[in-house]
C-alpha cells in the first residue's frame, strides 16, 4: 500500500488520495479474485471425475494444472505450471518480507524476542529454519499444509472483520449499517473457520503449536531482559530543567528516590539519611510515574527537575519499570552516593510485581540492573555510585534503619 500512487494534495498524515487508490486496488482484486474462484471451481467439477479429485488422485491438490496437461497442450501445461511456481515463489517471498517487517517492529517493542530479532540476517534465518521444519513436518503435502494455510487466513479475515465492524460502530466516520453488514460478514468468517477446523485440525495444531512457542520465547525473552535498562532516550520538559541537570551531574548529588509528599517530609527523610550515612551534600530525590500501559518494554523518560529547600527534585514520567528508570537515571547523572528502600514484602510476588507491572522491590531490582549493566561496561570504575539498600520502619515512620549493604 506504501506504493499506491495517492494525489498532489495529499499529506503525510492524511494521505486522502492513497487511502482512495488503496480501496479502488481492494476491490479490484476483491472481484477478480472471487471471479476467478468461482469459475475455477465451476470448470472443474464439471470436467474433473470424481475419482481422479479424490486425496491420491490424478487432480488432487492440482486440479487446473490436471485440466491444463489433458486439454491445453504440453507446452501451455508446462509454462502454466511454471508460472504457478512463480507465484507461489513470489507468495512465499512476500510473507517472508511481511514477517520481516512485522516481526521486530512488535516482539522486541514487548520485550517478547531477544534484541538479535531486530537485525534481517539472522531472522532471515530463523524464518527460513521454521520453514524447512513446517515441510519437513507436513511432508510438503498440499493438501496438510492447504489446511493450515486456510485456518491462518480465516482468521485474519475474521479478526479484520470484526475489527471493521467496532470501528465502524464507534469511529470518526462510524455508520451503524455498514457495521451490521461486517457483523453479518463476520459471521459468515466464523461459520466457515469452524467448518474447516472440523473437516481439517491440522491448521488449528499447527497454529496452536506456534502460538504456545512464541509465548513461551516472549515470556522467557521478557524475564532474561527484565533488568535491561529498558530507555530509549531521555528529554527535559524546559530548558530550565535541562540547566539543573547539567549543574548536578558527576559527583554532585545523593540520589533517593522518593514517593510524592511535600517538602517538609523530605527534608525530614533527608536529616535522617544524613544522621545515619555519611551524606553531606544535597539530595535529588526522584519520583517515577510509569505508563498506563505496561505492557510497553521500552520508552523514552521526560525529566522536570526543579530545586527543592537546597535539594533537587527529579520528576520522571513515561517510565515502563520504576527500578529500570532509577537505574538508568543514575547512570547519567552519576550520583556519589544512591539511597534504596527495602520494603521487606514478599520476595516472590514483588519479583511478578516487576515483571508484570513495573513496581515490586525497587531497591534490589535497581541493584541487579546496575550490576548487570556494570558487568557488561568493566569502564569507569571510579564513576559508578555507592549503593544503600535500607530497611524500612513501616510500622513507624518508614524512615530508614542504619544498616545498610
Amino acid at each position: 500500500m506504501p506504493l499506491i500512487k495517492g494525489r498532489s494534495s495529499d499529506s503525510p498524515d492524511v494521505p486522502t488520495g492513497r487511502i482512495r487508490n488503496t480501496r479502488k486496488l481492494l476491490i479490484t482484486a476483491a472481484v477478480l479474485m472471487s471471479a476467478l474462484l468461482l469459475i475455477s471451481s465451476f470448470v472443474t467439477t464439471l470436467l474433473i471425475s470424481e475419482q481422479d479429485y479424490r486425496e491420491g488422485g490424478a487432480a488432487s491438490g492440482r486440479a487446473i494444472a490436471y485440466l491444463a496437461h489433458r486439454l491445453m497442450g504440453p507446452l501451455f501445461a508446462t509454462t502454466y505450471d511454471l508460472v504457478t511456481i512463480l507465484i507461489l515463489w513470489f507468495a512465499g517471498a512476500s510473507a517472508m518480507a511481511g514477517l520481516l517487517n512485522l516481526v521486530p517492529r512488535y516482539l522486541p517493542r514487548f520485550g517478547m524476542a531477544p534484541a538479535w530479532v531486530a537485525y534481517s540476517r539472522p531472522l532471515v534465518i530463523l524464518l527460513f529454519v521454521i520453514n524447512v521444519a513446517v515441510t519437513v513436518f507436513f511432508r510438503a503435502n498440499v493438501e496438510k499444509q492447504g489446511g493450515a494455510y486456510a485456518t491462518g487466513v480465516l482468521v485474519l479475515m475474521l479478526s479484520a472483520a470484526v475489527a471493521a465492524a467496532l470501528a465502524l460502530r464507534k469511529g470518526v466516520g462510524r455508520s451503524p449499517l455498514l457495521s451490521a453488514y461486517c457483523w453479518v460478514v463476520s459471521a459468515v468468517f466464523a461459520y466457515t473457520l469452524v467448518a474447516n477446523v472440523i473437516e481439517r485440525p491440522d491448521g488449528v495444531i499447527i497454529a496452536s503449536i506456534f502460538i504456545s512457542f512464541i509465548l513461551l520465547v516472549g515470556a522467557v525473552s521478557r524475564y532474561r531482559r527484565a533488568t535491561e535498562l529498558r530507555v530509549i532516550g531521555l528529554e527535559f520538559v524546559d530548558d530550565r530543567s535541562k540547566e539543573l541537570w547539567t549543574t548536578i551531574t558527576d559527583h554532585k548529588v545523593d540520589l533517593a528516590p522518593y514517593t510524592p509528599g511535600d517538602s517538609v517530609e523530605r527534608s525530614r527523610v533527608a536529616t535522617k539519611i544524613r544522621e545515619n550515612y555519611k551524606a553531606n551534600g544535597p539530595f535529588a530525590f526522584i519520583n517515577v510515574q510509569l505508563l498506563d500501559n505496561r505492557s510497553e518494554f521500552i520508552s523514552p523518560l521526560r525529566v522536570h527537575v526543579e530545586r527543592d529547600c537546597g535539594n533537587y527534585l527529579l520528576e520522571v514520567s513515561q517510565a515502563v519499570a520504576t527500578a529500570n528508570a532509577i537505574a538508568f537515571l543514575s547512570e547519567q547523572l552519576k550520583p556519589r552516593n544512591v539511597f534504596l528502600e527495602l520494603s521487606r514484602r514478599n520476595v516472590t510476588a514483588q519479583a511478578l510485581r516487576f515483571l508484570l507491572l513495573g513496581e515490586g522491590e525497587v531497591g534490589l531490582q535497581v541493584y541487579n540492573i546496575l550490576l548487570r549493566r556494570w558487568q557488561m561496561d568493566s569502564t569507569d570504575r571510579e564513576q559508578r555510585p555507592n549503593l544503600f539498600l535500607m530497611s524500612t520502619a513501616e510500622e513507624t515512620d518508614r524512615l530508614p534503619h542504619s544498616r545498610a549493604t
